[in-house]
């Protein structure tokens, strides 16, 4: 997905007018920054014809607010093609003090993990996304009375 570089992003939403931002980005990828919620918002308010910055804005805290409230009841959040966020419960263990060396108890905590999908790996390394094998009908081969063929039966 291509979206803005976040050094040349105008610094404001909060502008009184509905005015179209011209800019794209035409930047190799290293010379990227990381992708925070105006960049998100900018990209709504450009692809979505009327909507303004401040409701582009909204909706992507909306967005995030709900992903967070998610996980922090202890859900898993899926994203088809993107990937999927798990919690998962760390327990508690021995730890050491890198300085002294002395043990330190870790206490047991949740943590958020990321799980990229497989399309989402195929596109950060430039490939395609790999395709579903279609799953083959279940049930038997058998011979039905009167018939010489084979047919396949599905079990009701």
């Amino acid at each position: 997905m291509s979206i803005a570089n976040p050094k040349e992003m105008p610094g404001s939403f909060t502008r009184d007018s509905d005015e179209e931002i011209e800019h794209e980005a035409s930047l190799d990828d290293s010379s990227r920054g990381t992708l925070t919620r105006q960049d998100i918002a900018l990209a709504i308010h450009r692809r979505i014809e009327g909507m303004s910055c401040r409701e582009a804005k909204r909706l992507t805290d909306l967005v995030i607010e709900e992903m967070a409230a998610t996980l922090a009841s202890g859900e898993s959040l899926k994203l088809h093609d993107f990937g999927s966020f798990l919690v998962r419960i760390k327990r508690e263990r021995a730890g050491r003090n890198p300085r002294t060396g002395e043990p330190v108890p870790i206490e047991a905590r949740r943590v958020v993990t990321f799980k990229a999908s497989p399309n989402m790996k195929a596109a950060i390394n430039g490939k395609a996304p790999p395709t579903k094998l279609k799953k083959r009908a279940r049930g038997r081969i058998a011979r039905q009375p009167g018939r010489t063929e084979l047919v396949r039966v599905f079990a009701p």
